[in-house]
């Protein structure tokens, strides 16, 4: 890996605040440190026991190389960011930093997106949405802790400026991408093109620019090597 994990010092709501200019990571370093292969397809349950041994293996990777947000520093970071947004899977703050608007993000509900996904899978669909969306790549900060003891992952995205398309801009866009629709077996839209799906391609996943440049923000691919 060109980038090394570790921090000089222990991650901080400074950090965040600043837009984690010199903290970010690929995701891939943790998972290069942990995974000896790839993990599982987001899209597919893993285990309790899976889910909790990773859970347990990352935390004590972030506690090493310095990637660990104490309850303290999580709460000087929710008290300087102010009100967050978010969904079924993230917390969500846009932060003015020095070097540009971004977006800052942590899981939420004890789960790493999809209640049943585990740490590694999370962290393979933010290598392979980086990868594929080279305009919003989402970097790895670190962890913390919930209330409850239980992992969270910190992750941040350049903020992509513009509004969400309308549903037929986003559909004709996608045609003409080479994406065609399908349906999977629990009745959900996605889209398919060479054997690799896009899932949740929804016009909330994805922001118009001035230009009129659609980018996806925050979906997720299946099929992927």
């Amino acid at each position: 890996m060109q980038v090394p994990a570790s921090l000089p010092t222990s991650l901080s709501a400074s950090d965040l605040i600043g837009g984690g200019a010199g903290q970010a990571i690929s995701a891939e370093q943790p998972l290069w440190d942990l995974s000896p292969t790839r993990p599982l397809e987001y899209s597919i349950a893993s285990s309790p026991y899976d889910i909790d041994s990773e859970e347990s293996n990352l935390l004590a990777w972030a506690k090493r190389n310095h990637r660990f947000l104490t309850k303290k520093e999580v709460e000087s970071f929710e008290k300087q960011a102010g009100v967050q947004g978010g969904g079924s899977e993230h917390d969500v703050w846009r932060i003015k930093a020095p070097k540009g608007a971004v977006i800052i993000r942590r899981t939420i509900n004890d789960s790493y997106g999809f209640a049943h996904s585990s740490p590694f899978q999370y962290l393979q669909r933010l290598v392979d949405v980086s990868a594929a969306i080279p305009d919003a790549p989402i970097s790895f900060l670190g962890m913390s802790k919930n209330s409850r003891g239980n992992g969270i992952v910190w992750t941040v995205q350049p903020y992509i400026e513009g509004i969400h398309p309308k549903d037929g801009e986003l559909a004709a866009w996608l045609k003409k991408a080479g994406w065609s629709e399908v349906t999977d077996s629990r009745g959900r839209l996605i889209y398919e093109k060479s054997g690799v799906r896009i899932h949740d391609a929804h016009a909330g996943n994805f922001i118009k620019t001035k230009d009129g440049h659609i980018i996806p923000i925050d979906v997720f691919f299946e099929g992927l090597e």
